[in-house]
């Protein structure tokens, strides 16, 4: 009887460990577009960027220390360039060249 007693507490425990670790992430963990993702570990802390070329500011650099909760901390660039093809105007493209 002890035994079983003990193995609904642990069950209950692991149960109540799954369903709190469950609600703390959802899909979409992210709600944006993050095409392209690398995702590097320093430390204690993981970092996202994402080539998002045709939008300024681009390449946003992201943090997180779980790998759901992330936060923007930088951008790489401000502007790509002032070319007509970076910036998609007057028809031109130079993405996907």
């Amino acid at each position: 009887m002890k035994i079983n007693n003990l193995l609904l507490i642990l069950l209950s425990l692991f149960l109540g460990n799954v369903s709190s670790a469950q609600k703390k992430a959802h899909n979409p963990i992210i709600h944006a577009d993050v095409p392209d993702m690398s995702i590097i570990r320093v430390g204690n802390n993981y970092y996202m960027s994402s080539t998002t070329m045709h939008m300024s500011p681009g390449l946003p650099i992201m943090k997180s220390s779980d790998l759901v909760n992330w936060e923007i901390v930088n951008y790489a660039y401000n502007i790509l360039g002032n070319e007509d093809a970076l910036q998609l105007e007057n028809g031109e493209d130079a993405y996907g060249a």
